[in-house]
């Protein structure tokens, strides 16, 4: 149902002016003290209401709410300043990827906390069929990302320059990630393919060369799983944490550092996991900074604010984190220290 400008003003953290043809998601609003949420009532109209907290929900501040709140670059970048109708449904996508990675990293920890509780011979099993599921999400962000650029570059971007933007119109960017970074599933494409074939600034086309050797890595593993019967491998328990072995398949292209050893052969399998999630999260925000970065972009529909993510998980995030910048690379160290969280 269509909401007028004018009730929109009703929404204080919003510019109801800059919205042109953009779709809105209303979230919650933290003022620092107190919640709001302006939700739709037929017809046409915003009721306003105070909720007492956000539990699993995006919300705008100044501030976060909450240590454990997270803010990502990309999707705060989208829901402010590209949230067209193509795609506004695929951020919403990435959004649920993002809690369900937060819910299976959670799992991992209780897994671990749990262990004198699980049969060993399905414990394995437990942690490997999260692992499993965890590449296989983090695999689906990307297609998801590269599926939003697509439509906004085909769609919303025109180039000054007519000889590029007839480059552009005649090679549109793809909506696979495999198909715009890599050649075939083995071989990563080129600066030059990709900058004459599809007319994209040169510093978007770095960064997908940036990180294609870890989406390639990623998606060995997932072919592997999903095409190829192979599995997560065995799972070793250990007092500290999981271990797996460093040398097999699924774990071999990680750069394990010495200090993740728990002997000569097993690793922590905690600083993996960060660089699952983590390896995401960066590559997604470095490739849309740049695409941002060159791009003519219409204003925030919240200036001044910021987006955050609320999720029951969220501090198993904040944890990774941590892990992904050297920190505690075992579950009882990361519970021994929760300020390492903060």
């Amino acid at each position: 149902m269509a909401i007028s400008a004018e009730e929109l003003t009703k929404v204080t953290y919003l510019d109801a002016r800059s919205l042109g043809d953009r779709v809105l998601t209303l979230v919650p609003y933290w003022d620092g003290s107190a919640w709001h949420l302006w939700l739709e009532a037929p017809p046409g109209s915003l009721i306003k209401m105070q909720p007492l907290d956000a539990v699993h929900s995006k919300y705008v501040a100044k501030v976060a709410a909450q240590s454990s709140d997270i803010w990502v670059g990309f999707i705060e970048f989208i829901w402010q300043r590209a949230n067209w109708p193509e795609v506004s449904q695929i951020m919403n996508s990435i959004e649920d990827d993002f809690h369900l990675l937060a819910t299976s990293a959670a799992k991992l920890r209780h897994f671990f906390h749990s262990r004198n509780e699980i049969d060993n011979a399905i414990l394995g099993s437990f942690v490997s069929s999260e692992l499993e599921y965890m590449i296989t999400v983090s695999r689906s962000v990307f297609d998801l990302l590269q599926e939003a650029l697509a439509a906004i570059w085909n769609n919303r971007i025109k180039l000054i320059d007519p000889e590029q933007e007839a480059v552009k119109k005649q090679h549109k960017l793809p909506d696979s990630f495999t198909k715009m970074a890599l050649d075939g599933r083995t071989k990563l494409k080129s600066f030059e393919d990709m900058v004459s074939k599809y007319a994209i600034p040169p510093v978007l086309a770095e960064q997908y060369l940036n990180f294609s050797p870890f989406y390639m890595s990623l998606l060995r593993s997932r072919d592997s799983i999903i095409h190829g019967g192979g599995s997560v491998k065995s799972i070793y328990v250990t007092e500290k944490g999981f271990c797996v072995d460093c040398r097999s398949k699924t774990f071999r292209d990680f750069e394990w550092m010495p200090e993740h050893h728990y002997n000569e052969s097993l690793t922590s399998l905690l600083p993996w996991v960060a660089h699952l999630v983590f390896g995401t999260v960066n590559a997604c925000n470095s490739i849309v900074s740049a695409f941002a970065s060159v791009m003519s972009m219409p204003p925030e529909v919240a200036p001044g604010y910021n987006l955050f993510i609320r999720d029951p998980a969220g501090t198993e995030l904040r944890c990774l984190a941590d892990v992904a910048n050297g920190g505690a690379i075992w579950w009882t160290e990361a519970i021994s220290d929760p300020s390492s969280c903060e």
